[in-house]
């Protein structure tokens, strides 16, 4: 896992061109056919080859190559977890960091003079951690989804399991009725301490979605029942048997939750361009946007899937631009290239407490695109 600590960890470093870090993304996962045997290996030394190739002569080439041995070794005694391995380092710093992730980012290596932490805060906007409550008439499973992982934290039993039966006679009718009531209270007792879990795991684990899981009618009752802070949360809920795998819980949430990620972009961006339009704190386009950052002024910047820009970024002030000048416009301190103006930006915004927002629905992003491809949502 990867928490927003970390990232303040992995962003507590301002950038420095003399000693630049190297940041590893690699494919590990076993279920591949080109990761079995650590074929993952053979993809890491290409990637190390080709940004060697790329420095040809660079007088930086040796601190390369010495960051580059380190990560190597690492991978060469690294027994894969999950999907995707993240790490960190700079050797001449005496920096290494690392984390084991359970869902798929692409392999890739980039040193530059930060952490390259964008692919990071993508799957972090992408699956936003998610509670589950999957419950039946008289048992409830809960969860937590996060980053392709799934956690059960407890599971509750009713007293009694108390089902409907058949009867026959007025005695035996007006019986089964007295039953009946008496199961249903039983069942809406048993939801209610369902709902008092949930509320405990979201103060918590502090989830921003919730599912629920089990038959509709079931779901329903729950529904109806939940606190005004779960109804915030609820987002849909899905058809599971109490006693499903983690494995079919874990595929039916992720399904959800991408349909919602989805249709919440496009809600999203139009209401990022129509504040934009009336100048409601909201700007559109690249210029804009650095100088709202430049000012501390982004709360959530928003960009499409694919959005890429390099500029400069000051040493001293953090400042970031478009083109280069001698010295910072705003601090007249130095200046250094920055390969990725957004993981250069989205850095800045974690540090000030921001938000990041990476679009992937075709309609967002085509909606955006024609706006510059990135906006944000101001502070003031």
């Amino acid at each position: 896992m990867i928490s927003r600590r970390d990232l303040h960890e992995l962003l507590s470093h301002p950038p420095d061109s003399e000693s630049p870090v190297l940041s590893l993304y690699l494919d590990v996962d076993q279920q591949q056919a080109v990761n079995l045997n650590r074929g993952f290996e053979s993809v890491l030394k290409s990637m190390i080859r080709r940004v060697e190739h790329g420095l040809g002569h660079n007088s930086r080439l040796k601190e390369f190559l010495g960051d580059a041995r380190l990560v190597s070794r690492f991978v060469s005694d690294y027994q894969p977890v999950g999907k995707s391995l993240v790490l960190f380092c700079d050797a001449s710093r005496g920096f290494t960091w690392h984390r084991s992730l359970n869902v798929a980012l692409d392999s890739s290596v980039h040193w530059m003079p930060r952490a390259y932490v964008r692919p990071v805060v993508e799957a972090r906007d992408e699956f936003e951690r998610c509670g589950v409550i999957l419950t039946d008439r008289g048992r409830a499973r809960l969860f937590t989804v996060y980053l392709g992982s799934i956690e059960e934290h407890h599971e509750a039993f009713a007293e009694a399991d108390v089902k409907k039966v058949d009867a026959i006679g007025m005695d035996q009718i007006l019986s089964q009725k007295n039953f009946q009531r008496k199961a249903d209270e039983h069942v809406r007792w048993h939801l209610k301490k369902v709902v008092e879990m949930a509320d405990r795991l979201v103060e918590a684990r502090r989830f921003g979605r919730l599912i629920l899981g089990g038959a509709h009618e079931v779901t329903a009752e729950l529904k109806n029942l939940l606190s005004e802070r779960l109804k915030k949360c609820l987002v849909g809920s899905v058809t599971l048997p109490i006693d499903a795998g983690t494995v079919d819980i874990l595929s039916e949430t992720v399904a959800l939750e991408e349909a919602v990620e989805r249709e919440e972009e496009e809600v999203l961006v139009r209401r990022l361009v129509t504040a934009a339009a009336k100048e409601a704190q909201g700007v559109v386009g690249l210029p804009k946007v650095l100088e709202a950052l430049n000012l501390g002024r982004v709360r959530r910047v928003v960009y499409s899937d694919g959005f890429d820009a390099s500029g400069f970024e000051c040493r001293e002030c953090g400042g970031l631009f478009e083109s280069y000048s001698e010295n910072c416009r705003d601090c007249n301190g130095l200046q250094i290239e920055s390969q990725d103006l957004l993981n250069a930006g989205i850095a800045r915004i974690l540090r000030e407490g921001g938000e990041v927002e990476q679009l992937k629905s075709t309609a967002a992003v085509s909606f955006l695109e024609k706006a510059g491809g990135i906006g944000a949502f101001l502070r003031f």
